[in-house]
């Protein structure tokens, strides 16, 4: 949307039409799943009056469960009050004026608790925390003082399940809807099959809500820096489920507790919770805990496991380093470290913009057309050539309409179940059948994990185009669908091209060296006739006066 674009106004009833939406999709395809309360509630709501609803999905998609009704003030819901009334006769609410007092704690001012507990002669200039700390410790009554208005709190809280069977998955809600009829996000129209079910029992959904919260708390521990707290949430985590989805799910959170206590020198607790999964680095992890405790022939073990079956290039790759440290110690078999087989250019810069932008106006001054893209040339590449292959409507890729991926895109699934398709479109290229701006120009704007338009300029496309062969576009992008995950990173900073030749620059400026993903990709590069190279960059520091 240009700055003088003017945006869309929102209907009034915005949300309750998402919601219904919603509604709609979870009725339909997972009513066998939902309990007798759920069913119940969807009936009930159907029933309500169009304010009633209106203010229910209000407080349904705010935070919490509790609310003052005198903070309920929206100008679209007439007779808000009617509407409570109705929502509270229903039983979709609890309507009271002596809430518990930890909810009025959270909802009152600071200057609403000291006049309700002025009896306690609390200092006014204590925090709202020191406040609710004093009233807890002096405040024998049971009882909270008389309030200047009544408590709501829902009765079933409906919308995570709702979201969830929806999305498929835990980190989208309703603000996708209005991020789509805002223009801000437009998604490709890809067809929804009403067979397509992520669930296909109650007993995974509550699964996943309850490791959802447990990965949200670990989170909020972790952002507030508590780490003992974040570590307590291992002590609620489930066994390993089995169902596949849910498998990776658990794995993950299991990674970030035991590289935790990894951190903390909890080597048993660490070794536990990796020992079970099964996604990286937790090998990676295992195998360095057992140098560090001198078993190396246990570490030799798992490291040729990681060099025979690497689950992807990372782990392949720091594989081979480990195996060369206990080569020196072990039998170990390691592979030989791979040389660099690019160049790197050394040069002195001023540097009043950052490194990559100062080389570049370095290289248009020596007759470059250059962009500073870092990754988004080749994922744009990636993107467009196979742009209606990832949008098919494989079983099961599509659960949702704001979906910027198929759910397997970054799984060997992927390929496998599109194998043909994908072969087909690099035979097109090859052959000159396939217009990569054609589709350029018809999908610019719409959503793609793997097309960032903000970057992926027409004129560098057409550039890269241009002066990159379909052999070689084709090689990049099988490289990327090889561990898409991985892949879709390192690439270098810098493309350029002159006189019908590009080249690309990886860009590191002082005290800043390689990474091993950026290494392979600009070995790739060398193997496959691609121009690529380093470039080092010294700032070039003002004189000192010097004094005499």
């Amino acid at each position: 949307m240009s700055p003088l674009t003017t945006p869309p106004v929102l209907p009034p009833h915005y949300y309750l039409d998402n919601f219904l939406s919603i509604v709609d999709v979870v009725s339909t395809r997972y009513s066998d799943l939902l309990t007798e309360t759920e069913t119940h509630w969807l009936t009930a709501f159907s029933a309500l009056p169009k304010n009633a609803q209106l203010l229910l999905v209000r407080l349904l998609t705010r935070k919490g469960d509790w609310f003052r009704c005198d903070k309920l003030v929206y100008p679209e819901i007439p007779d808000i009050e009617s509407a409570t009334t109705r929502l509270s006769e229903e039983g979709f609410l609890i309507e009271t004026t002596q809430p518990p007092f930890e909810i009025v704690a959270k909802l009152m001012t600071k200057a609403e608790l000291l006049s309700l507990y002025c009896h306690l002669s609390i200092k006014a200039t204590l925090r709202k925390p020191e406040i609710i700390a004093t009233i807890v410790e002096n405040n024998n009554e049971e009882a909270v003082p008389p309030l200047p208005t009544r408590f709501l709190c829902l009765k079933h809280d409906v919308l995570p399940v709702f979201l969830l069977l929806y999305f498929g998955n835990s980190r989208q809600d309703l603000s996708q809807f209005v991020l789509n009829d805002l223009g801000i996000y437009r998604f490709e129209n890809v067809r929804l099959r009403p067979e397509d079910r992520l669930f296909t029992s109650r007993e995974q959904i509550a699964d996943w809500l309850f490791l959802s919260s447990l990965a949200d708390l670990y989170w909020e521990y972790t952002e507030a820096k508590e780490v003992t707290s974040a570590l307590k949430v291992s002590q609620q985590l489930p066994e390993k489920p089995f169902w596949p989805p849910l498998t990776r799910k658990w794995e993950r959170l299991a990674n970030k507790l035991a590289r935790e206590f990894e951190r903390q020198k909890d080597e048993e607790s660490a070794q536990h919770l990796f020992s079970q999964s099964s996604l990286p680095p937790a090998r990676e992890r295992l195998a360095r805990i057992a140098i560090k405790q001198t078993r190396f022939e246990d570490a030799a073990a798992i490291v040729t496991d990681m060099l025979t079956a690497p689950k992807n290039e990372d782990e392949a790759d720091v594989a081979a380093r480990i195996a060369r440290q206990l080569a020196k110690k072990t039998d170990c078999l390691s592979p030989e470290k791979a040389g660099e087989a690019f160049g790197s250019k050394h040069i002195t810069l001023v540097l009043n913009e950052r490194v990559e932008l100062e080389s570049a106006r370095h290289y248009a001054q020596q007759g470059w057309q250059v962009w500073y893209c870092e990754n988004s040339l080749l994922n744009a590449l990636f993107g467009l050539l196979l742009w209606d292959i990832i949008f098919a409507p494989v079983p099961g890729a599509f659960l949702n309409p704001f979906q910027r991926a198929p759910r397997d895109m970054y799984s060997t699934d992927f390929t496998t179940a599109r194998r043909e398709m994908i072969e087909q479109r690099f035979e097109a290229l090859e052959q000159g059948e396939y217009d990569l701006l054609a589709v350029y120009d018809a999908k610019f704007g719409i959503t793609n994990d793997w097309v960032n338009w903000s970057w992926a300029e027409r004129n560098m496309i057409e550039a890269a185009l241009s002066t990159l062969s379909p052999t070689q576009i084709i090689a990049c992008i099988k490289r990327i669908l090889f561990d898409a995950k991985s892949n879709r990173a390192g690439h270098p900073d810098l493309f350029m091209v002159k006189e019908g030749k590009c080249q690309f620059v990886e860009v590191k400026g002082p005290g800043d060296k390689l990474q091993h993903h950026q290494v392979r990709w600009l070995n790739f590069f060398a193997t496959h006739g691609l121009s690529a190279h380093t470039l080092y960059v010294s700032a070039d520091l003002p004189k000192q006066p010097v004094d005499l």
